[in-house]
């Protein structure tokens, strides 16, 4: 390990998964087993004397924590630490809300319509082409939050102490999504440390959130009347 603050967190991610599998445990006899090895290793680690046993027993406990972590989707159902987020995690293996290239196109919107319109067809199509990118634009803002939504409801304290104590392992990018989901997504990547700065940044945000949904509600009432007016003619 490389350092004491680590192999306190991964003392502590044992416990976790401990916890998890629990020791008490009638029905998942796998489980209940892996509870006891990894307890029994933990017990063994901190009580061995000093010297090169007690090296070897940390060493031997640090690696059957890491080896399990490494394998925690794996576990049975009911008992991986991360189970209530599968759902989320899969459908963030389909879409990307902080992509660029929109849902249905590969090029970005100058591109898109990079080339200079003169007929009348042409900018109608044009127009047309900008209020399907804004849809898409709507859509990721729509998505984005709904997945932030949900992770808050599937978040708890076991959680918590879960994302807390992998924050410095290698093999964590699952909890990397799920803490940046569990973040409110207000926030860049230029990190304010100013407090009034932060918070007008937010607000800005915000607002043009909303202008954005608000832009979105015009054209679903733009489609719904040419629903309208195509039922009326049949």
């Amino acid at each position: 390990m490389e350092n004491l603050e680590q192999q306190t967190q991964v003392i502590n991610l044992g416990k976790q998964f401990v916890n998890e599998l629990g020791l008490d445990s009638s029905e998942d006899t796998f489980s209940k087993w892996m509870a006891h090895y990894i307890a029994e290793k933990m017990v063994q680690a901190e009580q061995s004397p000093s010297g090169q046993g007690k090296n070897e027993a940390e060493k031997e406990c640090f690696e059957t924590i890491l080896e399990l972590w490494k394998r925690r989707w794996l576990l049975p159902s009911g008992h991986r630490p991360l189970e209530k987020f599968g759902p989320i995690l899969k459908v963030l293996e389909r879409i990307n809300p902080d992509r660029r290239e929109p849902f249905f196109y590969r090029f970005s919107e100058p591109e898109i319509l990079e080339e200079e319109k003169t007929d009348a067809e042409s900018k109608d199509i044009d127009d047309y082409i900008k209020m399907i990118l804004q849809i898409d634009k709507t859509a990721r803002i729509m998505i984005d939050s709904l997945l932030r939504q949900g992770a808050s409801k599937a978040k708890n304290e076991k959680i918590e102490e879960l994302l807390k104590y992998s924050v410095n392992l290698n093999d964590n990018d699952d909890a990397k999504v799920i803490r940046i989901l569990l973040d409110n997504g207000l926030m860049d990547s230029t990190n304010y440390k100013d407090a009034d700065v932060q918070k007008k940044y937010q607000i800005e945000k915000i607002k043009k959130r909303i202008d954005e949904l608000e832009k979105f509600a015009e054209l679903n009432e733009l489609v719904i009347e040419n629903y309208r007016k195509l039922l009326s003619q049949l």
